[in-house]
Parts: C-alpha cells; sequence; structure tokens
C-alpha cells in the first residue's frame, strides 16, 4: 500500500514539474535495462517528451530490483502519425505528439488574391495566389505608389460674405488637398447719419455701410419738389426796381424772382446862366417823377464896370457893361501923391483918373498888360493919361490890387510921337524908361518886386524938353 501511494505521487510530480510530458491514459510498459543495478525488466512508462525532431524521451517507474531507477528517462525515436506532411509540417508522433520528419515544399495550401490597383499614396499589385500556412507567394509583383498628380489652384480672399482661401493643391485622381478654408469676414461697418430730403435733392434715413464691400442699407428718399407760392408783378420805378410775376417755395429759397433794375431818372437839363450879382446852375428835372436837383454851380459873374469916373465928392462911380444889368458901381477913390518937381507934387486917383493940380487922367483903352515874373491879381490893366502925365495900376470893381514881380506893358505907339516915357518915383527920383517898338506897339517892362505903391506914374516928356 505505501509503494503504491509513492508510485502515484511520483507520477503526479513528473506530470505537473516536467513540462513536455504526455501521460498515456492507459497503462502501457516498455522493457528497459536499469542505469543502476543493469538489471533487464519491463516497466511502466509514465509518459512521453520531445527531445529533438527524431527522438523523445520515455519516462518509466523505479528498478523492481534496486528501486533506484525510478523517474529515469530513455530516448526513443519518434513513430507514428499517418498524416501527409506540408510545407510548414511533416508527421506527428503518436507517443510526445511532437513533430518529425520531413516536410513537403510543395504541399501548399494557396489562397488566391486579387489585384489591387496602386493609388497616390499605397503600394498596388497583380492578381496573386500565396500559401495560408508559409510565406510562399506566386508572382506576387508590387506596384508602386503613383504619387499625386497636383493640380494648382489660385489664392481667393475672402469677402464679407463669401469664404476664401490661400494658394492650395489638389490631386486630380483622389481627394488630396492642402485646401485651407478663410472664413468669410463679417462686413466693417460704418454709421452714417440721415439727411432730409429737401425741395431739389433727395434724402435718406440712417444707414451703415461696409467700409471693404459695397453693402448698404441706405434707403433714398425722393426730393420733395418746390411748395409753390404766386407773386404779383411791379412795375420798376426811376429809384425803385421791379419785377415779374414770380414764384417762390414756402420750404426752401426757391425763386424765379427776376429783378428789373430801376429805370433811373430822365434827367432834362435846363441851365441857368450866372449874373453879375447871382450864380449860375443846371437844373435837372426828372421826365417821368419830376424828382429834380441842381448842379454845375458857375460863379457869379461880377459887374463889369466900364471906365470910372470921379463924382467930385472922393469918391468914384462905374456903369456895368453886362446886357441887363444897369448896376453902376460906387467906391471911394485912393490917391497917391508923387513930387513931380522941387516943390510940386501930383496926388490923383489911378483908378477914375481925378488930379488935384493938373488935368483929368483918361483911360487908355488900347493898354494892355501881362506878368513876366511873379503875379497879376487883375489883368485889367488901368492906364490913364492927361497927355503930360501917365499912370498905370491894376484894379477889380474898382479896388487896387498889388502886382508882383515884373510886368510887360504894351502902348499904342501914337502915344508918345516926340516924347519919351519917364518913371517919377513917389519921392520924385526920375528915370527913363527903355521900350520895344512891336507891331505898331511900345512894350515896357515895369517892375513890382520891390514896389510898396500898386501904381507907377509917368511923365511924357517931349524929346526936345530937359528933364
Amino acid at each position: 500500500m505505501k509503494k503504491w501511494l509513492i508510485r502515484c505521487l511520483t507520477v503526479l510530480a513528473m506530470v505537473c514539474l516536467i513540462p513536455g510530458i504526455v501521460l498515456k491514459a492507459a497503462a502501457e510498459t516498455t522493457t528497459v535495462r536499469c542505469k543502476n543495478c543493469g538489471s533487464t525488466e519491463t516497466r511502466e512508462i509514465l509518459g512521453y517528451r520531445k527531445y529533438d525532431s527524431n527522438s523523445h524521451r520515455v519516462y518509466v517507474t523505479e528498478c523492481q530490483n534496486c528501486h533506484n531507477d525510478g523517474n529515469v528517462s530513455y530516448l526513443k525515436v519518434h513513430t507514428g502519425g499517418t498524416e501527409t506532411p506540408t510545407c510548414t509540417k511533416g508527421k506527428t508522433c503518436e507517443k510526445c505528439g511532437a513533430e518529425y520528419g520531413e516536410k513537403d515544399p510543395n504541399n501548399h495550401d494557396l489562397v488566391h488574391h486579387d489585384a489591387k490597383a496602386p493609388s497616390c499614396t499605397e503600394i498596388g499589385w497583380n492578381a496573386y495566389e500565396a500559401c495560408s500556412r508559409c510565406n510562399y507567394t506566386t508572382t506576387y509583383q508590387e506596384l508602386p505608389a503613383l504619387n499625386h498628380d497636383l493640380e494648382q489652384h489660385a489664392a481667393k480672399a475672402p469677402t464679407c460674405t463669401e469664404i476664401g482661401w490661400d494658394a492650395y493643391d489638389t490631386c486630380s485622381r483622389c481627394n488630396y488637398t492642402t485646401y485651407a478654408e478663410q472664413p468669410a469676414l463679417n462686413h466693417d461697418l460704418e454709421q452714417h447719419a440721415a439727411k432730409a430730403p429737401t425741395c431739389t435733392e433727395i434724402g435718406w434715413d440712417a444707414y451703415d455701410t461696409c467700409s471693404r464691400c459695397n453693402y448698404t442699407t441706405y434707403a433714398e428718399q425722393p426730393a420733395l419738389n418746390h411748395d409753390l407760392e404766386q407773386h404779383a408783378a411791379k412795375a420798376p420805378t426811376c429809384t425803385k426796381p421791379g419785377w415779374d410775376a414770380y414764384e417762390t417755395c414756402s420750404r426752401c429759397d426757391y425763386t424765379t424772382y427776376a429783378e428789373l433794375p430801376a429805370l433811373n431818372h430822365d434827367y432834362q437839363a435846363v441851365t441857368v446862366a450866372p449874373t453879375c450879382e447871382t450864380d449860375g446852375y443846371t437844373v435837372f428835372t426828372c421826365s417821368r417823377c419830376k424828382d429834380s436837383y441842381t448842379a454845375d454851380p458857375t460863379d457869379q459873374l461880377g459887374h463889369q464896370f466900364g471906365a470910372w469916373s470921379p463924382n467930385g465928392t472922393g469918391s468914384q462911380s462905374a456903369d456895368c457893361l453886362r446886357d441887363g444889368c444897369a448896376h453902376t458901381g460906387s467906391t471911394d477913390c485912393r490917391k497917391f501923391t508923387f513930387r513931380t518937381a522941387e516943390g510940386e507934387t501930383l496926388t490923383f486917383c489911378p483908378v477914375c483918373g481925378q488930379a488935384e493940380n493938373a488935368a483929368q487922367l483918361e483911360m487908355i483903352e488900347a493898354a494892355t498888360a501881362w506878368a513876366n515874373s511873379g503875379s497879376l491879381s487883375a489883368e485889367d490893366v488901368t492906364a490913364r493919361t492927361n497927355g503930360e502925365y501917365l499912370s498905370v495900376a491894376f484894379e477889380t470893381a474898382g479896388s487896387l490890387t498889388q502886382p508882383t514881380g515884373r510886368v510887360r506893358l504894351a502902348l499904342p505907339a501914337g502915344l508918345l510921337e516926340g516924347k519919351k516915357l519917364v518913371r517919377i518915383a513917389p519921392d520924385g527920383t526920375q528915370t527913363e524908361m527903355p521900350f520895344e517898338a512891336k507891331n505898331g506897339k511900345l512894350i515896357f517892362t515895369l517892375d513890382f518886386a520891390n514896389s510898396a505903391l500898386p501904381v507907377m506914374l509917368f511923365r511924357l516928356v517931349p524929346q526936345t524938353a530937359a528933364l
């Protein structure tokens, strides 16, 4: 009983501890020679284990003689197996289950593979057969990947409402692309204030526009047209403008008003001539409105007196020579006294010619004078003579004026026949006057530059007489 238990435990340990041992379902025996005592006996086979491709180990029970050869293995060649060798397997040992013997390299399990066309990124192949058990294949030929057949596409910038993209490539054979979408920008809105329509211009509500595109919410409001009011015509006058009938707008400054300019006055001139004592002027009177004004004034003429005559009372008078004037002027005489000889004097008025102690000095009508230097305040010379004396002065309206500078005096040539002209100074100094004869006149030069008196006195001295 004890030995039997030990045998069972030994077999169990061999099965558990020695991998590859194949236990037999029924007791199997083999004849072996004990390695310890050398006895030959039939022992029970405990199991088999592959040793190599030609043999396997046989594990047997202990020697019944010496009991020291238990759990000993012996090499035995593989045996058994009825299957046909293939390209990957030979026969199977019926004892240890190990494969043994030669394989049949031509016994393949061929599987058909359809052809596969190459793509841009993957290889392809022609139709072929391959063994399901090994790497054997028939006529397998790899077709290389085609690579992409690229087509270029231009970039398109995104807009406010449409997407865009950068320049990209696509393949004409497959769906390969480098396309990268750029999203729409959306509108960049700018605000615009409303504008009310006027009579002549459109208006609009407040609206938005995009700074990048032509997007707008602009809505036009039509022009209102004019709200016309009628106005009657008014004729122009001389001083105020007029107008034709016209229209104005009640909303704006539109008007068809066309001003008719003022007619201006149609003046008719009437000239009033000056007289001796009143100024002259021209009266302009409008033929349409009778407006009038006075213009072009001319100074009164002053009296044009004839020769002055003494009144015998120390005064003198003269009648005005102008037509229509009956004025007789009167003024006091202004008398001058000259020393004519030792103990003798001559007192006279050079304007009216009244003389004391001498005959009246009469006017020389043909006498003329003009300024050679300096000035004459009156060019009407008053030259008088009584045949013995001759006075020269300048007067206006009976009053003497003072010449300055040199004066040229022209007298009729017959006045001095057989005589010479001698100037008498107020102190009695006498000087012969040179002259020149020209065109029937005797021309003398009178120097008033240093004269304090407005009159000069001369003596007509016969050529044979001494001074």
